[in-house]
């Protein structure tokens, strides 16, 4: 092996092919030197072409790579010339992990991996990614950001489960209707408008509006209960469990909650394994606090002054424990005795076996469930008994 100097190539007509050094030689052109090139010079691993597309050029101020004739860069701006309505197309190789386009030094940069995740960064922090799946996050990596005890709070999507807000220690929402009273939010059920929140002036309305309160039976059972059914409150409250636990997210601890039903021989501060989106922790058993809702029962005491309020349905998001809503205050319906004739405007008290009757005066009692508004009947169900529309006065 030996190091050529090459100062100067006299060309050779009749295309005579000049031989400069060989195999494993080291060739060196002086700083300064000027190369044309006329055709194509081969066998050096460089193919340099002289036609209109693929060609490396020299541009004015600045190093111009042409590609294809669509494709142009001026040292700033990459530019796909391609004809109207056609995308452009970066292509990552097959053994790269993703595509990046970065700005300052890769404190601000879009990517997109390998499994699909578009990542959003600016100074150097993650700050939003869309993953393949379709989920949306902004300020976490993570599902379920409404739990979260402790952390900066974020934004996620979830198409399959969750829309989830958190701040930490601020208001988590804000609407502002401008130049005008009349609806704030809208909420619908399979396409049907459900109910609304609108204002008139500094009132706000929740239309319509029934208020329901958690409860569960004695022995956390899950009978067949009929819509409307009476329900009174029992002296035990009831009980609801979590494990606190503490995650890694983006660098950070943070401490999770998630609800459970108590573990078989287990109590209040002991130790458990609970699996978290596929990862196992350690993992403390909390009791919830609750110094308000009651455990309750079929009402089966007449003109009971128990009455909590009537059976509306089954808690079906949670399956830890059979919760139901139990509801007292607004417009709802109520469960008649089918021997029962009602007028609008009666009072209504319980009849001591899941169903309501007349009350006999018009005074307003503890023992009062509610008001009749409409005599139409809603539900008739096979014992005779029916529901029929009223304002409820249980509280």
């Amino acid at each position: 092996m030996s190091t050529i100097e090459v100062n100067k190539i006299t060309p050779v007509s009749g295309g005579t092919t000049v031989q400069v050094g060989e195999s494993g030689d080291t060739i060196n052109i002086p700083a300064g030197a000027t190369i044309a090139n006329a055709g194509t010079a081969t066998g050096f691993g460089v193919s340099l072409a002289n036609g209109a597309d693929n060609r490396v050029v020299t541009a004015s101020s600045a190093s111009a790579l042409n590609g294809e004739s669509t494709l142009t860069f001026n040292g700033t701006t990459l530019q796909n010339n391609q004809a109207q309505n056609t995308d452009a197309t970066i292509h990552a190789s097959s053994y790269t992990t993703g595509v990046k386009l970065i700005a300052d030094s890769q404190n601000s940069l879009s990517k997109v991996d390998a499994s699909g995740t578009l990542t959003f960064i600016n100074s150097s922090s993650e700050r939003a990614r869309i993953q393949s799946d379709g989920k949306f996050f902004v300020g976490t990596t993570v599902d379920g950001v409404y739990n979260d005890s402790s952390g900066a709070g974020g934004f996620n999507f979830n198409p399959t489960s969750t829309v989830a807000l958190a701040v930490n220690n601020a208001r988590p929402l804000i609407l502002n209707r401008i130049d005008g009273d009349g609806d704030l939010q809208w909420f619908y059920s399979d396409g049907q408008q459900v109910g609304t929140i609108s204002n008139s002036g500094s009132t706000v309305s929740y239309n319509s509006f029934a208020g329901s309160h958690w409860s569960r039976l004695a022995d956390n059972s899950k009978p067949t209960i009929l819509r409307g059914t009476v329900m009174e409150s029992i002296a035990t409250l009831c009980d609801w469990y979590q494990v606190k636990f503490t995650v890694s997210i983006d660098g950070k601890d943070i401490i999770k909650k998630e609800s459970i039903a108590l573990p078989s021989g287990k109590s209040v501060g002991d130790i458990i394994k609970h699996t978290y989106q596929g990862v196992e922790y350690d993992a403390e058993i909390l009791k919830e606090d609750n110094e308000q809702l009651p455990k309750c029962k079929i009402s089966d005491t007449e003109d009971s002054k128990a009455v909590y309020g009537v059976f509306m349905d089954w808690d079906t998001d949670d399956n830890t424990v059979n919760d139901m809503h139990v509801t007292a205050l607004g417009a709802f319906v109520v469960r008649i005795h089918g021997n029962e004739t009602i007028a609008i405007g009666d009072y209504l008290q319980s009849k001591g076996d899941g169903t309501a009757k007349k009350q006999a005066d018009d005074i307003l009692r503890a023992s009062t469930i509610a008001k009749v508004t409409s005599t139409e009947k809603t539900h008739t169900y096979d014992d005779g008994s029916y529901c029929v529309p009223c304002t409820l006065h249980c509280g």
